[in-house]
Order: C-alpha cells, then sequence, then structure tokens
C-alpha cells in the first residue's frame, strides 16, 4: 500500500504517511457507517398560538380602555376611533399571520394593503379630506400591485433573482414618480421636486442589476458574496 499523495510505500496498520501526514486511505476498505443522515430534516413549523392570543388580548384592551376615557371624558368616540382602528390595523399585520401555520405572503401582504386603505379612508373623512381617491387609494393599490408581484416571482419562480430584484427596483423608482404625479393632482405641488432622485438611484441599481443576470461571471461572484 502506498501513500495518496507523496507514493511512498507504508507499512500494514498506519493511520498516516510517516512522510507526509497525509491520512491513509484503502479503496478496499468499507466506509464507516455515519450516524447521521444525508440530508438535514425539514423545518416543522407551528402557528404561534400564545403570541396570536397574547396580541389579541392586548389589543382588545387597549380598545376597550380608549373607548371606556373616551366616552367618560368626552361622551363619544372623538380621538379614540384612531387610537382603536390603528389597533385593528396592527392586529391585522402583526397578530393575524400568527394563527396560521404557514401564512402566504402573497395573499396577507394585499390583505394589510387593504386594512391600510380602509384606516387611511377613515382619518380623510375624519378631517373632511378630498385627497382619498386622488392620492392614497391609488398609491396604495400600486404598492400593492409591486409588492405582491416580487413576492409571487420570489417565491414560485426557479432563478433569475437578479432579473426580478432589478425589475422591482425599477418599479419601485418608476413608483416613487408616480407618488409625485398624484401629489401634485392632488395638491398642486411641483412635479419632480424628489422623485427623480429616487427614480435615479433605484433605477441604476436595478439595471445594475440586470446587466449582471446577463453576465454569467458576474452572476456567480454576485451569488456567491450576496447569495442570491
Amino acid at each position: 500500500m502506498y501513500c495518496v499523495k507523496c507514493g511512498v510505500k507504508l507499512q500494514e496498520g498506519v493511520e498516516q504517511c510517516p512522510l507526509c501526514l497525509t491520512p491513509v486511505w484503502n479503496p478496499e476498505q468499507k466506509e464507516e457507517r455515519r450516524s447521521y443522515p444525508d440530508t438535514l430534516p425539514q423545518q416543522h413549523l407551528e402557528a404561534d398560538i400564545p403570541g396570536a392570543v397574547a396580541l389579541t388580548v392586548i389589543c382588545a384592551v387597549a380598545s376597550i380602555v380608549t373607548l371606556t376615557v373616551c366616552l367618560k371624558l368626552y361622551g363619544k368616540l372623538q380621538w379614540g376611533g384612531y387610537v382603536i382602528l390603528g389597533l385593528l390595523l396592527f392586529y391585522v399585520i402583526a397578530a393575524l399571520p400568527r394563527w396560521f401555520r404557514e401564512p402566504k405572503c402573497e395573499i396577507f401582504v394585499p390583505v394589510d394593503h387593504v386594512a391600510v386603505a380602509l384606516y387611511v379612508l377613515y382619518i380623510c373623512l375624519k378631517t373632511g379630506g378630498h385627497w382619498y381617491v386622488s392620492f392614497a387609494l391609488p398609491v396604495i393599490i400600486s404598492s400593492c400591485i409591486i409588492s405582491t408581484a416580487m413576492i409571487c416571482l420570489l417565491k414560485y419562480v426557479r432563478g433569475g433573482r437578479p432579473f426580478i430584484l432589478g425589475g422591482f427596483l425599477l418599479a419601485l423608482g418608476g413608483f416613487t414618480v408616480l407618488v409625485e404625479f398624484f401629489e401634485h393632482l392632488s395638491f398642486g405641488f411641483r412635479m419632480f421636486r424628489w422623485s427623480l432622485y429616487s427614480l435615479a438611484g433605484f433605477g441604476s441599481v436595478g439595471l445594475f442589476l440586470l446587466i449582471a443576470g446577463m453576465i454569467p461571471s458576474l452572476r456567480q461572484r454576485m451569488r456567491k458574496k450576496f447569495f442570491f
């Protein structure tokens, strides 16, 4: 038997080469049985029931206290509506997914946007504003479409992460211009006061990711460095 590295002849029973200290490998020797599996065990997901119950109790108690204080002091809801609906919004975003074992982001993200839209509608009605339809609603809908589309692409499309993230950043830059456009329609502010800066920032990074996705060597380097 000879050393697989330096080729020196080895005596029977030695565990390493006396010259280069390389461990002895005998092709006729059977591998030892391993006490660990070849694959990692799958993560067993469970619903966070204690966390959901705790948040439910906290939101319910805070809402009752707020309602009681407002009725005692003012005889009506007054500012308590903002607090109670804000707690409800917090519950939908933070507590509602905890009731499910595997909450699907592509479902809960639109639900969260609907909750935000209703809360903003209440604020608009209470303050007597006329900006909901022309500003808040289209901004929330645009945000819902962009974020839900990115989540679905990342979850269900295999590979192409640089293209997905690059396209998302480009869409995010365009979204800021859209926000300023609706702001211009609703409040009469001058266009392109700030959105071009964000468009240039998000757009440059997005274009870089798209170009990197087309160059195999650069895509490989980014995959090793940023794990996508």
